[in-house]
């Protein structure tokens, strides 16, 4: 099967590694696909203004 997460990794960083190689042990899955958002992140411009 093929785990699916959808994140913001950026920058990524251990616990990012942590929280993939942690789910896919749990779900026995061999293959991972990130869903990620681009250029819209917590970290960088926003679709709504605050």
């Amino acid at each position: 099967m093929v785990l699916g997460i959808v994140a913001e990794y950026n920058p990524f960083h251990n616990g990012h590694l942590y929280h993939l190689l942690k789910s896919k042990e749990i779900t026995k899955d061999k293959y991972v696909i990130a869903i990620m958002g681009g250029n819209f992140s917590e970290r960088r411009r926003s679709i709504f203004s605050r």
